[in-house]
């Protein structure tokens, strides 16, 4: 298996992203990324950071890109966990992402990125890191999401098991989501 076979390898698991790291695990001199891109044998996303064009984009390729542009210790977080489940009818302009205080993020980034730094437990759905939906749906609403689309989170994720009804109620009593027509 050649070089530019593992590097494909690699970036199959990981939905067409490469970075860096990836050519230095393969034995690869990092340098050679940008001499694929120039060639169309790879696509520059962000800095350090390529993708195979022949790898199919599907519904996570967008989150994949900017978890790895935030960070091993990134996760999904607030609106866009919510938009990623389809809990609600929620429109993001940014896609928000968390990491833990202290951890700096070194790489420039796409304007539609929101950075959080926070403290936050993390649940995988389809294989990528989120904050919980608890926390996702409260941090949402401090951050000014409608009480609307926050009581059909609560309603989606209780009924598709996602968050006990203990957890749904806490949230509806913490943000005086009880009848609230915001």
């Amino acid at each position: 298996m050649t070089k530019v076979s593992e590097l494909r390898e690699l970036g199959m698991d990981n939905g067409g992203f490469v970075e860096t790291e990836s050519a230095v695990a393969v034995g690869m001199d990092p340098k050679a990324l940008s001499r694929m891109a120039l060639r169309g044998r790879l696509t520059r996303e962000l800095q350090g950071i390529y993708r195979f064009p022949e790898i199919p984009v599907d519904e996570t390729t967008e989150y994949r890109l900017a978890l790895l542009w935030a960070g091993p210790e990134a996760a999904i977080d607030s609106e866009s966990v919510l938009v990623a489940l389809d809990l609600c009818d929620v429109n993001p302009r940014e896609l928000h992402v968390a990491v833990p205080p202290g951890v700096r993020v070194r790489r420039k980034g796409k304007d539609h990125y929101r950075l959080h730094k926070a403290r936050f437990d993390v649940e995988y759905h389809r294989g990528l890191p989120m904050v919980s939906v608890h926390q996702a749906i409260g941090r949402a609403l401090e951050q000014g999401l409608r009480h609307d689309l926050a009581r059909q989170a609560i309603h989606n994720a209780t009924r598709w098991d996602l968050i006990p009804d203990s957890e749904a109620r806490h949230l509806r009593q913490q943000f005086n989501l009880e009848g609230a027509r915001r």
